[in-house]
């Protein structure tokens, strides 16, 4: 019966909802998310429409199934893992790709049904935010990496390490670099930076605008042959773009040789959204129930290809946004789904002309505001600095897949290592020695304790373990042995025991 009321819809939240309010937030959500979705779309490697239909159709279903104002849709790590995954099997943007793009989606929106129903929503509290911090540093310098051809005219530039594409843009600069794409995304970069110091919300919205008025004098006064200036070309939405997966024998072996990337891409999504609703329930939504977002982000995924589009997740910046616009429900969510519809419609002919550096222009703008220095700064102690560096230079220089790993290892690495402390508060009354024991006794944390014991065999010992949560086997079998040893050498331990063991 709980699974059932966490896959159906929640619409308790009408009955006390602020229409208007929750409107403001959905439009403002709208078109910010535009110019957003067209890039994760680039990202992803697939046409810019299927980057709309994922805010439109993805967004729809995580807020009508979530209870939550946490806005869904593409997603920068998720896009860019998507990309990755697929690229080496097919051309980028041909239809084998794209059905690969769709197959891939509707694996990981399964993988993350599977994690709801084994109540996965759990484990996600031990992934250190360090961690998640570390993962979104790591995606903003790739991305800022990423954007660089983009961003100057030249062709894909193959390279190891992320540095070499800027020594070979600035070594062969002259020879290279189309100064009139640079312009044009220094322009879209420079008005974004400076926007943001006064609208921070809807920055990247008016760094598009400034950057496409630039981009169009330059189309026009200098021409099309001699700018070299790439448009975004024709935006084919359609109002119900139904789609029927084809998963044949290449589709199911591309599966195969994938499923370890799609299980990293649902853990990815699903890291990054819980993230998102902890924070919320934490703030105001007291209510939020965590299994159901698992089952809302991992339905809206499952259906994606359903609607021609890919897998998202919950938006950092997107339900930031909602949030202070005045988003308290899903409804807000709902709305910016519709308006998306609305706006991309009317603007559709005017994203035909889109140039491309103003896309790679809006990579460099996403990449700089994934790089919180205010959040890094919470992380400057050495345990959570060490998780979060090792996160950064494992993503920056390896990739994202064994980012995602290398994050969640360590997280597992500190939590072992946090419960694995045990505080020893030694005291003495006569010749009787009180040991307070708190912390949990398991087989990684009995050294100490069981060194200190075995130390003096004659002594009379009362060992408290009140303060203990968690006594394992191999303690109790550790304490029994130095009780034994204490009777032959005419000492003494006495136990107060714990509350549970």
């Amino acid at each position: 019966m709980r699974l059932l009321r966490e896959a159906l819809p929640d619409l308790s939240w009408s009955r006390a909802v602020d229409v208007r309010r929750e409107a403001v937030a959905g439009a403002i959500g709208a078109l910010l998310v535009i110019p957003q979705a067209i890039t994760f779309a680039y990202l992803a490697g697939v046409a810019p429409e299927m980057g709309l239909y994922c805010a439109i159709f993805v967004g729809l279903l995580a807020s009508l199934f979530g209870n939550s104002p946490m806005v869904g849709g593409p997603n920068t790590a998720v896009s860019i893992l998507i990309g990755a995954t697929v690229l080496p099997f097919a051309g980028r943007g041909s239809p084998l790709y794209t059905e690969f793009v769709l197959a891939l989606s509707l694996t990981v929106g399964l993988v993350q049904l599977c994690i709801w129903l084994l109540r996965g929503a759990a484990l996600f509290r031990y992934f250190s935010p360090a961690a998640i911090t570390g993962i979104k540093v790591g995606v903003g310098i790739w991305l800022i990496t990423s954007a660089v051809e983009g961003a100057l005219g030249l062709s894909p530039i193959q390279s190891k390490f992320f540095y070499e594409k800027f020594y070979i843009a600035f070594a062969g600069w002259s020879e290279l670099v189309n100064p009139f794409a640079a312009a044009t995304a220094g322009v879209t970069i420079g008005a974004g930076l400076l926007f943001k110091l006064f609208w921070r919300r809807t920055y990247i919205v008016a760094a598009v605008v400034v950057g496409s008025i630039v981009g169009a004098l330059v189309y026009g006064w200098v021409g099309p042959v001699a700018s070299q200036l790439e448009l975004l070309g024709h935006v084919a939405l359609r109002a119900l773009p139904f789609h029927l997966p084809h998963l044949g024998p290449q589709q199911w072996l591309f599966l195969e040789q994938v499923f370890p990337s799609a299980v990293a891409i649902a853990v990815l999504g699903l890291a990054q959204s819980l993230v998102i609703a902890r924070d919320l329930k934490a703030t105001f939504a007291n209510d939020l129930d965590l299994h159901k977002e698992v089952f809302a982000q991992g339905i809206a995924n499952a259906l994606s290809p359903f609607f021609s589009t890919f897998a998202g997740s919950g938006s950092f910046n997107r339900t930031s946004v909602n949030v202070e616009m005045g988003g308290r429900t899903p409804l807000s969510g709902v709305i910016a789904s519709v308006g998306v519809i609305l706006i991309a419609w009317a603007l559709g002919p005017l994203l035909t002309f889109l140039p491309m550096p103003v896309i790679a222009g809006v990579m460099v703008l996403v990449g700089i505001g994934m790089i919180q220095v205010r959040e890094i700064r919470l992380f400057l102690n050495w345990v959570d600095g060490a998780i979060l560096a090792i996160t950064v230079l494992t993503v920056t220089f390896a990739g994202l897949e064994l980012g995602i790993l290398v994050a969640v290892l360590a997280s597992l690495a500190f939590f072992v290592a946090s419960t694995s402390k045990v505080r020893l508060s030694i005291s003495h009354v006569g010749e009787e020695e009180h040991i307070a024991v708190s912390g949990n006794l398991f087989y990684g944390s009995l050294d100490r304790l069981a060194r200190h014991l075995h130390d003096n065999p004659k002594a009379r010992t009362r060992l408290d373990l009140t303060q203990v949560p968690y006594c394992d086997a191999a303690a109790r079998t550790m304490i029994k042995r130095v009780q034994a040893e204490r009777e032959r050498q005419g000492g003494r331990l006495d136990i107060v025991p714990a509350r549970s063991g």
